[in-house]
């Protein structure tokens, strides 16, 4: 029970944290190649928990594989919508090769966790939360690849075909459910956890 609990705790927190590393960077880029916006909104992207997606973190705990609630962009060119949904892959990318990096060679976890009784409890979250970041960074990774308008594939689509673009919005829906059915069905869960398996 206690490590079900834990495990549930972790993944809350991991997917929080993917969530907030995830959107910030593209926040900050877009304010940063878009100067005219006015100072409320610019101050809006440093309220971190605007990002998180509360359907999203549900499916972080339970399935490893989420989604973040995107700033709300308002974007006239092409180049601005290619080089954000570009940063929020490489964004994932990264946090994903970090925690990877950390597990190996940080804090000597190997693929299956240490339950001992001489690993304290603050020990043993961290290990979760580092295990849970690395998860469910991968599998957002996956699921930004799927072209729908707000995911970084969207944005990627937006800077190099606007023709296109649109016929992603016009399937926005349909996409979405298929999306939410490759999720439910653990195939995203249970492809991340090949990834990570063979890192470690």
């Amino acid at each position: 029970m206690k490590i079900q609990l834990i495990r549930v705790l972790a993944a809350f927190i991991a997917g929080g944290i993917v969530m907030i590393l995830h959107e910030f960077p593209k926040a900050y880029i877009y304010n940063r190649l878009n100067p005219s916006q006015d100072i409320k909104r610019k101050r809006g992207i440093y309220k971190l928990h605007h990002y998180i997606d509360p359907i999203g973190i549900i499916l972080c705990i339970t399935n490893q594989a989420g989604f973040s609630k995107p700033y709300m962009y308002r974007i006239k060119d092409k180049k601005t919508n290619f080089i954000l949904g570009l940063t929020g892959l490489i964004t994932l990318l990264i946090v994903f090769m970090v925690s990877m990096a950390i597990l190996r060679f940080g804090i000597g976890v190997n693929s299956k966790l240490n339950y001992s009784e001489t690993i304290s409890i603050y020990e043993l979250i961290f290990q979760f939360i580092l295990v849970y970041i690395a998860l469910i960074s991968i599998s957002m990774f996956i699921v930004n690849l799927f072209p729908i308008s707000t995911f970084d594939m969207g944005l990627c689509i937006a800077g190099k075909s606007p023709s296109k673009y649109f016929v992603i919005i016009r399937n926005d829906y349909f996409i979405k459910m298929v999306l939410l059915l490759v999720i439910m069905f653990q195939f995203i869960t249970s492809f991340s956890t090949l990834i990570m398996s063979s890192f470690l």
